[in-house]
């Protein structure tokens, strides 16, 4: 580590430890808590506990708690009630009836892939919690977030740099942890499937003190499933532990722990297009539950330890300080055997091996103002946040047995490769932004700017040789938005924005020539939508929207050198995204959903890919989920629900030389409340669902010739739950 990142990260953390111990005297009036009874109806989106169907509001888009109705961007929130309804088991499943949102570009169960608006550059997982941006290291270390440890899921469409920094221009979801609660509760829950799934686990939540200034949550579950890929297993241990500390209504301080270890997961490795989407001649296809791999031989563990803060006082009427924390250490160890090309029914694989580990720091600090200057009452926000990575990997990588899919043999000999590089990856990102919020009547103004400077510095030495080669990369950028929403009295809000994000190579990349950095991606976004929720009825959103996205510098992954990218010019998407969520009064909870994207490759140093789409990027979407519960009458308890989710058609390369076929999956669940007719079972509860109810065989997704992945099969899940 350099003197100059020592000195700043001194400085952050000093910064960090000084504003809390200066807010320490504020804490010495003792007053008394006044406890809310809980209300439908959520004005704090960080207050909403997942118990609604519909979300009024989210602290993702604004950072502010503005209603969801107000916001000039498309926004939309799955709480935790829609996606237990479901059954949902990871966030790619509870993200599965949303739009903009290809929720299993690339169905596994190690990493939470979610492109936005056809991008993610090649970060294109779950980038946030609890507003704080999840760091990764250099290759594998990526942290997962258990579904069961989270309230609610937050999709923001469209560039968010201005205040997130460095972000993928389609978007960003953030996930909200679940937190202590004024009430005391808890829940007990076991959950069985087919390939021998099975996960238990336990949340308590309370006060401690009589008084309520102490507050705990204690969030545990363990997981373990066999899967439809032969000899592949995947298990889980996730422990989130939390502490609140409120002496008063205006200061609050919540410490949070969290430590994951994931002994085994399930990442399936990359499939030729022949074979799969394409015909192999007189051969037959490649079986569905094929291994690339061999189980004996294929590793991937990971162990994730986080800890860190959220603190907010509110000084008065006027000025409110917030600051967040998070420390994550990661360690990860991969070794696989990959495809690299086939003859006839004979797959020859290559194999790599790593050891990685990643040291992580994010924080934000943020000061928000309500004032009113005439007949404007503004909302400003002033904020400076600061992250660090310091990353190490261990990389080798030889030749493996070929392989034939009609006949595998995994009794094969497999030489695990040595190391052959070792590389330190050190990233400073800095920035600095500004934001108001401009009420006057009916009409909000939001305007923001931001200035971020990052540094990337890469040293890797070959072990063979000794020999260390170092390189730095460093640029700063500013993003903004400005956008507007107009409220009428019927509840419905016609919205327009303006946006720019960028997104620095948080990996040190290289392009497929060799030698060469990797530029920052940068978006640009115009966007014009309208709203709908009456004002008497907070159990329904409904929103349209229609984009023009831009993407410069754009990242997909090499075809030829596995671990690299290269870079298109220039993407341009144009669409259009349709979105509902009603809870009614009736019984009927219904979420509806549709997705028109029309993405093009508008400039690129191959004059050959100009006016061609990119890969992977459907052009027709939509999805709808309905469940219906009886209040009364003999079946009073008992919930019915079904969905069914289309998928159109995609380019499976750049090149657009090949199509993947559209897919239609059915989706059904039932369960029942048992105290609903028996007061003394209060609280108990009994789930089952299956998702792709008719064992669809189909290709989830294709990037390359050599890049094709199989959807999910039917998976069915039976939850007993005990609430009290």
């Amino acid at each position: 580590m350099s003197i100059s990142t020592t000195k700043t990260i001194t400085f952050a953390a000093s910064a960090s430890l000084a504003t809390l111990l200066s807010a320490a005297p504020l804490w010495a009036q003792d007053q008394d808590t006044t406890e809310l009874a809980p209300v439908s109806v959520i004005v704090d989106g960080s207050s909403d506990d997942g118990a609604d169907f519909v979300a009024k509001s989210s602290d993702a888009a604004m950072k502010t708690s503005r209603p969801l109705i107000e916001t000039p961007q498309s926004v939309s929130v799955v709480t935790r009630k829609e996606f237990e309804e479901r059954n949902a088991t990871s966030v790619q499943q509870a993200l599965l009836y949303s739009s903009g949102v290809q929720a299993e570009l690339r169905p596994n169960d190690r990493y939470d892939i979610v492109p936005v608006r056809g991008f993610g550059g090649y970060q294109n997982f779950v980038q946030y919690l609890d507003g704080l941006r999840i760091l990764k290291g250099i290759s594998y270390a990526e942290p997962t977030i258990d579904l069961y440890n989270i309230e609610r899921v937050e999709v923001v469409r469209g560039p968010a740099s201005v205040l997130y920094g460095q972000m993928t221009p389609g978007g960003m979801v953030n996930l909200v942890s679940k937190k202590p609660t004024e009430e005391a509760r808890g829940e007990v829950f076991t959950t069985i499937g087919n390939e021998d799934y099975i996960k238990s686990g336990i949340d308590l939540s309370g006060p401690i003190d009589e008084d309520g200034i102490y507050r705990y949550r204690f969030v545990a579950s363990g997981r373990y499933n066999e899967t439809n890929i032969e000899g592949v297993d995947s298990s889980r241990v996730s422990v989130l532990p939390s502490l609140e500390i409120a002496p008063d209504d205006a200061t609050s301080l919540t410490l949070q722990f969290s430590y994951t270890d994931d002994p085994s997961s399930n990442y399936p490795g990359y499939l030729p297009a022949v074979g799969t989407v394409l015909p192999n001649g007189d051969y037959p296809d490649i079986p569905y539950d094929f291994n690339i791999g061999d189980s004996d031989f294929d590793k991937f563990t990971r162990q994730t330890t986080s800890a860190g803060y959220e603190f907010e006082h509110e000084f008065d009427d006027v000025f409110t300080f917030r600051q967040n924390l998070r420390y994550t250490h990661i360690d990860t160890e991969h070794r696989s055997l990959y495809y690299s090309g086939s003859s006839g029914t004979t797959l020859s694989r290559g194999v790599s091996h790593l050891k990685e580990h990643a040291d992580t720091l994010a924080v934000d600090t943020q000061i928000e103002a309500d004032f009113s200057t005439g007949m404007l009452d503004h909302t400003g926000l002033f904020g400076f946040d600061y992250s660090y990575i310091d990353a190490n990997r261990l990389f080798g990588k030889g030749k493996a047995p070929s392989i034939n899919y009609l006949s595998p043999d995994y009794s094969q000999a497999i030489t695990d490769p040595a190391y052959s590089t070792d590389t330190n990856q050190v990233t400073n990102q800095a920035g600095i932004y500004l934001q108001d919020e401009i009420a006057y009547g009916a009409l909000t103004v939001a305007l923001g700017g931001r200035y971020d400077y990052y540094d990337i510095t890469n040293d890797s030495t070959v072990l063979s040789t000794g020999v260390t080669s170092s390189t730095e990369n460093e640029n700063h950028a500013f993003t903004g938005r400005l956008g507007a929403t107009y409220l009428f009295d019927n509840g419905i809000a016609p919205y327009a924005s303006y946006s720019t994000s960028f997104e620095p190579p948080s990996g040190f990349g290289y392009s497929a020539k060799g030698g060469t950095t990797l530029d920052p991606v940068e978006g640009e976004q115009y966007e014009v939508g309208v709203k709908y929720q009456p004002f008497d009825d907070a159990k329904s959103y409904i929103m349209a929207s229609a984009y023009q996205l831009t993407e410069k510098n754009a990242l997909s992954s090499d075809p030829t050198y596995s671990g690299y990218y290269v870079q298109t010019d220039e993407i341009e998407l144009k669409g259009i995204e349709l979105e509902g969520k009603l809870a009614l009064d009736s019984g009927w909870d219904i979420t509806l959903a549709y997705t028109y994207a029309d993405p093009e490759i508008t400039k690129s140093a191959t004059a050959a890919l100009v006016g061609n789409a990119p890969a992977a990027v459907p052009q027709n979407a939509a999805s709808a989920w309905l469940h219906y519960s009886f209040f009364s009458g003999p079946l009073e308890g008992l919930g019915i629900g079904a969905g069914i989710r289309y998928t159109g058609e995609t380019w499976g390369d750049q090149e657009n030389s090949f199509q993947v076929p559209a897919y239609t999956l059915f989706d059904a669940g039932i369960d029942y409340d048992f105290g609903a007719r028996w007061p003394k079972y209060e609280g108990l509860t009994l789930n089952v669902t299956a998702t792709n109810l008719g064992n669809e065989e189909y290709v989830a997704s294709c990037t390359y010739t050599t890049r094709c992945f199989y959807g999910t099969s039917r998976s069915v899940y039976a939850t007993l739950k005990y609430q009290w």
